[in-house]
């Protein structure tokens, strides 16, 4: 019997297993005998070493010798470097068939068709170390002895061409211009809709099955809104489709469809993993910078329908293109998407050259379907690629300047990029600023001509006052309060001790009344006691008891009895103190600015004072009360300890004026300079209240202003002199070997012969209609994003290793119908949605299951899961929270707190979006390389560090567990379960069930599927009814307005 073992499996809950057997001729599954655990443990680990040694029937020792894959990659290996184009030891020639079969110095290699006495084996296999081939080197193995053996038995077939790059290319098929061939005969010649047909049902006619029946109208609209925009229909969607009975209700649905803003959407998605779009750089800095607008590019150009040779040429060299426009300028940001390092130590040019690697593997994986970066350090084993064909295509990229500087410690990002223009609303924003900037300037500049006029008088009045002394009187302190919750005591000498709780940052607002009039001026002292740290004044610690005293502001009203007046603010200016650390000086106390302030660091255990000026004369006659504000936020509990309040009446005298100003004062007028004259100016100026206002509003309305600045995105660019481009020698920066000079494979359509020698002349190549490898690979990967699988499954991989096409000729058609339609996505699209082979019904007939499980012949319609982004978004969608704006910076879906903690350097942090902004689609969520969102990690999203073409699909309890667990999809049930409350037509639980259940499926509930959930509804209803708190817990967060709480969280589980 010729059978293998499926699985071996405990069945009575003992030590005993059963091992069952499927039989390879594709019968059922069979029962073995019954074995003990440790027996069954056995054959299952021998299966695993020799599970998939194939049978004898099928061993490839009976299959022909493949030259391009058996024979040549082992002579490539092993001998051309010593018997090929450059070198050519014994006058032998390894690399093209007439040379082999001419031999070298020593008579002929071999007879075809008889590999006995050949001189090729004899010289392969001899004993003796000096004629042994390949000389100072590892010998071949004897599998590769075998096969050349076998090769040269079997006739030595060679595929015609000279020279080793004709040679690869003989024959394979991706490299061959593709051509319609004529529709083939089928045997139901009603059951095709558009040509695709055809060649699908020629194919099952060969392999005897027949088409699966079309899908039910609910089940292809859902499949169809999902594969075209990603979402699903909502019910009234679905009611109008069944009602349309029209032989054209489908395809007008694809029309409206493929015209929806969201189709780009959706389709973007996939072309940014290849595009490796992220928000990052990567590597273990992985710092943020700003590529948002491609992806914003990327989706209008879909959107659009543009044509893929100009998606393609825009995309690679839009910078070059004439005239380049903004938009042109943003699509090059493709080949700016790289990872770069910046981290200590990095080789600035090794990182230059890392990148441009990536961008020519990146280049030739998307348009080529061709894995080329073998060529970096040596030619291609398998595919027509050689060294200096990849040195080529590297030489088109070189010519790009340095992305990272720094002075071997620290590197910083310096990539090229753009200023975009404003969007209407900074536009408008800014013009409504600079109105304001000007309205400002214009008020000081009035402002400023009235105080010259009272300048003479003014300087009078204050050289009057230089010689007189002011008077200091102590206010009475009868509020004071701690926004940190400190506590106070008021001491006998009028001072304020502070204690308790010292919180990291405070506010403290004393109040203290006085019956003095003329006060010209405030005094705080910062005093020392015992029972501070280190004695104070500060109380940051014992060994450095600083304080910072960000803001000190004042607010005064009148002591009397009429109903409390609304306290006025009081300009400050002139600023002193004993004592100020040089970064923190006493005038920051004043400034306005809450980043700024005084600090007496580092002269510690000793008392200190400042005071402040004001602007013109207080008190009322009955009274006058004075609130003082000291904001103390620079943190580490650094706010002082022990606080005295005064007020100065009379002149400050010359203490309180700055010396300068003194020193002017005290000269006649005409014995001033102009600068000084100027500075005296500046000072009176400086002191006008109304000056003060006009100038900090100024101020606050220039930075608003320039804070208006325009997105940036990086783009590419050219250097004005070209870079000469080397072979590396494996592919090492640091070992250059001979000057490459930029050309495209020699195995591919050739350049035209006016073909520019820069980024525009390769973008015009890839896009070129000779290109026979670009038409074939896009209209494969949307045939696999459509499908599941590609007509060519490895949809990365066109060479000679990847996998041939399941329907040449279908591949060729969609190819040149591509390519002759204006290279249009949206027209390739309709066409294969609108063919009967995938508007059939997903379910599997048991032949086709077993002839074709992987439905790799399109006996069935498409059936696999969403991907990680779409997952979210209908999720987002059946609950009615999915916000379909387009365009902008990334989102941040909720997340636990400091999920990015140990990611990267400490900035940016992970800040929520709020609002309806973080229910928008997937394609919009950050993403950061060392750390994706977490959800789209679990669903096989890649951290897109490198071009992905096609993402794995994994089942694991992960997945599950997401969905259960991630913030996101908590509040996405809770969303879930109050659309079914307040939306369903029937308070009746089944018919809330029913309502639910075709939003989230498209479909009727059946009968079995009802009666589980409301079970399910009731047992849990019952539950939150019995425990409040549970619902109360589960619900923590969610409006629930109007709504039964153990009804919302009833159904939220459910959900």
């Amino acid at each position: 019997m010729d059978a293998f073992i499926v699985s071996a499996e405990c069945v009575c809950g003992g030590d005993h297993w059963s091992t069952f057997f499927f039989n390879r001729s594709g019968g059922d599954v069979m029962r073995g005998m019954a074995l003990t655990q440790w027996q069954a443990g056995l054959i299952v680990g021998l299966v695993c070493v020799f599970g998939n040694e194939p049978s004898r029937a099928d061993s490839p020792s009976k299959k022909a010798i493949d030259f391009a894959r058996d024979v040549f990659p082992v002579l490539q290996q092993h001998c051309i470097e010593c018997h090929g184009p450059d070198l050519q030891e014994g006058q032998l020639r390894l690399d093209a068939r007439a040379l082999v079969r001419r031999g070298g110095i020593n008579g002929k290699l071999f007879t075809p068709g008889k590999s006995d006495g050949s001189l090729l084996l004899q010289r392969l296999t001899s004993d003796d170390a000096g004629d042994r081939m390949p000389l100072e080197a590892d010998p071949l193995d004897a599998k590769q002895i075998e096969v050349l053996r076998r090769w040269i038995d079997e006739g030595a077939n060679w595929p015609d061409g000279i020279g080793s790059a004709a040679t690869e290319l003989e024959k394979h098929w991706a490299y061959i211009k593709p051509v319609r061939a004529a529709l083939p005969t089928v045997s139901d010649p009603n059951w095709p809709q558009n040509p695709i047909d055809f060649y699908v049902l020629q194919r099952l006619d060969r392999e005897g099955l027949q088409p699966a029946p079309a899908a039910q109208k609910e089940r292809l609209l859902r499949r169809i809104y999902l594969d075209l925009i990603g979402l699903p229909p909502s019910p009234d969607q679905i009611d109008e489709f069944l009602a349309d009975e029209s032989p054209t209700a489908y395809e007008h649905v694809v029309d409206r469809l493929l015209a929806s803003p969201q189709f780009g959407a959706k389709w973007a998605r996939s072309w940014l993993d290849v595009a490796r779009y992220a928000d990052t750089n990567g590597y273990q800095a992985d710092q943020f910078r700003s590529v948002w607008p491609y992806r914003d590019w990327v989706v209008a150009a879909m959107n659009a329908d543009m044509q893929f040779d100009q998606f393609t040429i825009e995309q690679i060299a839009g910078d070059l293109l004439p005239n380049a426009t903004v938009d042109q300028r943003i699509a090059t940001g493709f080949h700016r998407l790289t990872t770069c390092n910046v981290e200590a130590g990095v080789d600035p040019e090794e990182n230059r050259v890392n990148q441009i690697v990536d961008r020519v593997n990146t280049t030739g994986t998307v348009w080529l379907g061709t894995s080329i970066e073998c060529g970096q350090c040596h030619s291609h084993k398998y595919d027509p690629i050689s060294q200096r064909d990849y040195y080529g295509l590297f030489a088109y990229f070189n010519n790009t300047p340095l992305e990272v500087e720094g002075d071997g410690v620290t590197y910083n990002f310096v990539g090229a990029k753009m200023d975009l223009p404003l969007n209407d609303e900074q536009q408008q924003q800014r013009e409504s600023l600079q109105t304001k900037v000007d309205e400002l300037t214009s008020q000081l500049a009035e402002r400023t001509k009235q105080l010259a006029a009272r300048q003479t008088d003014w300087e009078k009045s204050l050289t009057a006052q230089l010689d007189q002394q002011p008077e200091w009187h102590p206010l009475a302190i009868d509020r004071f309060e701690s926004a940190g919750g400190a506590t106070h005591e008021l001491l006998d000498d009028g001072s304020v001790l502070v204690g308790g709780k010292t919180p990291a940052e405070d506010d403290y607002t004393i109040s203290a009344t006085s019956q003095w009039t003329g006060i010209t001026g405030f005094k705080i002292e910062a005093l020392t006691d015992p029972s501070l740290p280190g004695s104070g004044p500060g109380r940051q610690n014992a060994e450095r008891p600083n304080f910072v005293l960000q803001e000190f502001s004042v607010t005064l009203q009148p002591c009397d009895d009429e109903p409390e007046s609304e306290p006025q603010p009081v300009s400050l200016h002139s600023a002193r103190a004993d004592y100020s650390h040089p970064q923190y000086k006493v005038a920051d106390a004043i400034d306005g600015d809450p980043t700024t302030g005084w600090a007496i660091h580092s002269e510690f255990f000793k008392p200190h004072w400042a005071t402040f000026l004001t602007s013109e004369p207080l008190g009322f006659d009955c009274g006058t009360r004075f609130n003082f504000e000291l904001r103390q936020h620079h943190g580490a509990g650094r706010t002082i300890g022990r606080i005295k309040l005064w007020a100065m009446t009379g002149s400050p005298g010359d203490d309180a004026i700055p010396a300068a100003v003194v020193e002017v004062l005290r000269l006649p007028a005409d014995k001033r300079s102009k600068k000084q004259q100027r500075e005296l100016t500046d000072y009176h100026v400086g002191l006008d209240a109304e000056t003060k206002q006009l100038r900090e509003a100024l101020a606050a309305a220039k930075k608003e202003l320039a804070s208006v600045e325009p997105e940036t995105t990086l783009v590419m660019v050219e250097q004005s002199e070209p870079r000469e481009t080397h072979l590396l020698k494996r592919g090492n920066f640091l070992t250059p070997g001979d000057t490459t000079p930029p050309g495209t494979p020699a195995a591919l359509h050739p350049l035209p012969s006016d073909a520019r020698s820069d980024r525009l002349g390769l973008a015009r190549w890839l896009a070129d209609s000779e290109n026979p490898l670009t038409p074939r690979v896009m209209v494969n990967r949307w045939w696999s994003e459509i499908f599941g699988r590609g007509i060519v499954a490895t949809v990365e991989d066109f060479g000679s290793q990847g996998d041939p096409p399941t329907h040449p000729e279908l591949l060729d058609w969609l190819a040149c119908e591509f390519r002759d339609n204006d290279w249009s996505m949206k027209h390739t699209l309709r066409l294969i949605v609108t063919s009967a082979t995938y508007q059939q019904s997903s379910r599997v007939a048991p032949e086709a299951w077993q002839h074709d499980p992987e439905n790799r012949l399109l006996a069935r319609g498409p059936r696999f899961r969403l991907p990680a982004e779409l997952v979210r978004d209908n999720a987002l969608a059946v609950a009615g929270l999915v916000m379909t704006q387009q365009g902008g910076p990334p989102i941040y879906p909720p997340q636990p707190d400091g999920v990015w903690r140990h990611v990267g350097r400490n900035e940016p942090k992970y800040l929520t979006s709020t609002g309806t902004n973080r229910f928008r689609r997937g394609l919009y969520v950050v993403w950061r390389r060392s750390a994706p969102y977490p959800s789209f990690t679990n669903f096989d999203a890649p951290d897109r560090a490198s071009c992905a073409i096609k993402r794995p699909v994994t089942n694991t309890p992960l997945q599950a567990l997401t969905l259960l667990n991630d913030p996101v999809y908590i509040e996405i049930a809770a969303g879930l379960a109050d659309r079914i409350l307040r939306e369903s037509p029937s308070s009746d639980t089944d018919a809330r069930l029913r309502f639910a259940f075709r939003l989230a499926t498209s479909r009727e509930p059946k009968e079995p599927e009802l009666e589980h959930l409301r079970q399910v509804i009731e047992q849990e209803l019952a539950r939150f009814r019995a425990n409040p708190a549970s619902a109360k817990t589960l619900l923590e967060g969610v409006a629930s307005d109007g709504l039964d709480q153990a009804e919302l969280a009833a159904w939220t589980y459910l959900a």
